[in-house]
């Protein structure tokens, strides 16, 4: 199915669609767990202390890793690579990846959409120029548009772009001559032409290697702006995505792999994805739950958990921030004016920007992308209320994944955000191994560990989902159903209170039980330890 296809949908076809899809997991009887985001070194200095971590304190917390970028990188975090076949030594080696991989379901990352500067293949274009075999692999900004007249201002309004000036970057060849390349991002991201043998080689060939290194779910990072057509947004153009992702489905099949698109954009891109039998993200999920919790309704978020993929990733908190992009298209779900009164009152003003070109006079004009906050901070440091939200989450249809300062209830690092110089280093605080296990015996985070051992233990969430659309306002009543199984949460916004009823296992009446977290609600910015009581074990 077509965007334009999808976009003719009507809201009752929209639901039966999201209704209709299933395939969590390639093991029928294997509960989909929890999955845990982090960088090599951010629970932890290198990969060894997050194995000791997570094997010393998260004991059926999480069953799976996604690795954020561990190889040698010139930028961005790590999201400008220079290969995928080395891991950069200051995080370990691929025998510590293997190490995780062999006790936890392991998640990788290939950057489809650029390579480093000072990688081999872009070092040697700049030795030998159009001799060098990875010429094709990048984008020659000219020829690409195929016009001395061109881009021209209409062409220019279209594109999608990440930075204060068109997508192009100038570059000079050992022998002095001088070109101009596409790049999307900054001038540590090169971007590959997919499309052309070589870059489709190189992209291949990297899928190939973390597939073979024990990655069961390889993450597609920033997906969208990989293929290009003048004269459109140069962003996830048909039928062209279809076609690159189908090839590198073939790959990862071999392996028993998935693939993960990380795809910033309206919500119809995803579901249209995920039709097509591709993991996508929630990226929608984080702002809704704050405007459900900001003005005491839940109509908005319960239209979304009906019509949301069924096989996505959910996130309320990621390395990068909470995503506008994500709800924009939800103009019916989520007032606009509203969702800015959330941000300006939990988030303040900490964006990452997306540029849209104004034409000659105004030149760039940036808009928000996404917001930097820990979601801890963004609820106030109110214990209770974060626990609610990671319970809304755990039910809502798809895979929950955690962000590692989440799981450690983190709050906002503005000394790391100056530091980097870089908002998003707010929310990428990292952690000593001494101070993540202290972390970790915060009231607050063992009963988010409770939760989360109870999503991945009880079988119900190894079957349906069923939104209850019938519910108050400000109410939210979510079931799932496996056979005998059940597992029911209910949550309000009025009094911020939540409870969930599930069978126990082992028990062959299948009578209902009611569990409660007994957290006092609080204000205050951090609670103290007297202020949360550890809530029931599942």
């Amino acid at each position: 199915m077509s965007l334009k296809e999808l976009g003719k949908l009507s809201l009752t076809e929209e639901l039966e669609a999201a209704r209709a899809q299933q395939d969590f997991s390639r093991d029928p009887n294997r509960v989909p767990k929890v999955q845990l985001s982090t960088y090599g070194d951010s629970l932890g200095k290198d990969l060894k202390d997050l194995k000791t971590f997570i094997d010393n304190n998260l004991e059926g917390v999480i069953g799976g890793v996604h690795l954020l970028p561990i190889y040698p990188s010139s930028g961005d975090g790590g999201f400008a690579p220079l290969c995928y076949d080395v891991v950069d030594p200051r995080f370990g080696s691929w025998e510590d990846v293997e190490s995780l991989s062999k006790d936890y379901d392991l998640m990788l990352e290939l950057m489809v959409n650029h390579i480093s500067p000072k990688s081999h293949q872009f070092q040697d274009f700049l030795e030998k120029g159009d001799a060098s075999e990875y010429a094709s692999m990048f984008i020659d900004w000219r020829k690409f548009w195929g016009s001395p007249d061109r881009p021209n201002e209409e062409d220019l309004k279209k594109i999608r772009t990440r930075k204060a000036e068109m997508p192009m970057l100038p570059v000079t060849l050992k022998d002095g001559s001088k070109r101009e390349l596409w790049c999307t991002f900054g001038p540590e991201q090169i971007d590959i032409d997919v499309c052309s043998p070589t870059g489709r080689k190189f992209v291949e060939d990297s899928l190939r290697s973390l597939c073979s290194r024990g990655a069961r779910m390889v993450r597609l990072d920033a997906y969208g702006y990989a293929t290009k057509t003048p004269g459109t947004r140069c962003f996830f153009e048909e039928p062209e995505a279809w076609e690159i992702l189908k090839d590198l489905e073939k790959i990862s099949d071999e392996y028993d792999s998935r693939l993960l698109c990380e795809v910033h954009e309206e919500y119809s891109t995803n579901i249209a994805l995920a039709l097509h039998g591709y993991w996508v993200y929630d990226f929608s999920l984080p702002l809704l739950i704050l405007h459900a919790f900001t003005f005491k309704t839940m109509d908005n978020l319960r239209h979304w958990l009906g019509i949301c993929p069924r096989r996505q990733i959910t996130v309320l908190d990621t390395h990068d921030g909470m995503g506008i992009d994500d709800i924009a298209g939800l103009a019916e779900v989520c007032d606009v004016e509203q969702l800015q009164e959330v941000v300006e009152h939990r988030l303040g003003c900490n964006p990452n920007m997306k540029y849209l070109y104004g034409g000659r006079q105004r030149g760039y004009v940036g808009n928000p992308h996404q917001y930097n906050c820990t979601y801890f901070s963004a609820l106030h440091g109110n214990a209770r209320h974060y626990l609610m939200a990671r319970a809304i989450q755990f039910f809502t249809p798809g895979l929950p994944m955690v962000y590692y300062v989440g799981l450690l209830a983190g709050r906002n690092d503005h000394e790391n955000a100056d530091r980097e110089q870089n908002p998003r280093g707010i929310n990428r605080h990292k952690f000593s191994l001494e101070e993540a296990e202290e972390a970790a015996q915060q009231p607050v985070v063992q009963a988010l560990f409770d939760l989360c051992r109870f999503r991945n233990q009880h079988p119900a969430f190894n079957g349906k989902v069923t939104i209850h659309q019938d519910s108050d306002k400000h109410c939210l009543e979510v079931t799932w159903k496996n056979a005998k199984h059940e597992a029911t949460l209910r949550a309000d916004v009025v009094d911020m209170s939540f409870e969930i009823i599930a069978t126990l296992e082992g028990e062959k009446t299948g009578d209902l039980h009611s569990f409660k977290y007994t957290l006092d609600d609080t204000d205050t910015y951090e609670p103290t330890m007297d202020e949360c009581v550890a809530p029931a074990m599942f």
